[in-house]
């Protein structure tokens, strides 16, 4: 994310999500990014405030991020990368809170940092497969459908439709699926830095993979007090 511990991303640049725009190959291209991630940034906000169309605006801007990837270059780079240099490149964890802070978010939401080589060997697999954007594009839609749970929330006033409907379908359910997702998605994004690590033009993918990190670990926030209202609606017994 910016710049990596040990592998030294310092000789890519060190950049960070904010100095991104400075890579960008031209002006359109950089008052794109500038403009997406102003609005990401509004959309942090709004999320922290509980509001839903802040969900859906992070939503939004990261199905335009991902229609700026290019997928074809990132997978080829990383498919001639050495994989060993790949999967053990640690992504410096005090960064990643510093970006979290830069969008105005919580670092407590952050996980700790574990090395994890099964996890990060099955993530370049992926990403070598599949590019980076058919995942930011799934963030994307898991993202609005934490928003609806949003806007149910907001509708329920007194929380008295919630429960109606909670009553109904008898289950508050889990995010465990979804934890599960968000750690896949961090070992994403610290492979895409690995390979910025030693192709310093990655250092743009970087910043998008972080960013997808960020928003779906918000998503899962909204999901984890989904279902914390929910239980404790649907045990109160009212």
């Amino acid at each position: 994310m910016g710049s990596l511990a040990a592998a030294g991303v310092g000789a890519a640049g060190a950049a960070t999500l904010l100095d991104f725009p400075a890579s960008a190959q031209n002006r359109s291209a950089n008052a794109l990014v500038l403009e997406l991630h102003r609005q990401l940034k509004e959309g942090f906000k709004k999320v922290q405030a509980g509001q839903s169309d802040g969900a859906r605006q992070l939503a939004s801007m990261l199905r335009v991020y991902a229609s700026t990837v290019d997928d074809g270059a990132l997978r080829r780079t990383l498919a001639k990368a050495n994989r060993q240099q790949l999967v053990t490149t640690e992504m410096n964890h005090g960064d990643l809170v510093r970006q979290a802070e830069e969008f105005g978010l919580n670092p407590a939401m952050l996980p700790r940092h574990s090395i994890d080589r099964v996890g990060r060997e099955r993530a370049l697999d992926q990403i070598i497969s599949e590019g980076l954007a058919p995942f930011m594009l799934r963030v994307a839609d898991y993202t609005d459908t934490a928003a609806a749970k949003m806007e149910t929330l907001e509708r329920s006033g007194r929380a008295r439709p919630l429960q109606i409907a909670l009553r109904r379908q008898m289950d508050c359910g889990t995010c465990s699926d979804e934890q599960s997702q968000v750690a896949n998605a961090l070992q994403i994004a610290t492979v895409v830095c690995a390979g910025a690590a030693v192709f310093p033009p990655l250092v743009e993918l970087c910043a998008a993979a972080s960013l997808t990190f960020l928003v779906f670990q918000s998503a899962l926030s909204i999901c984890l007090f989904w279902v914390e209202v929910c239980n404790a609606i649907y045990n109160s017994g009212n």
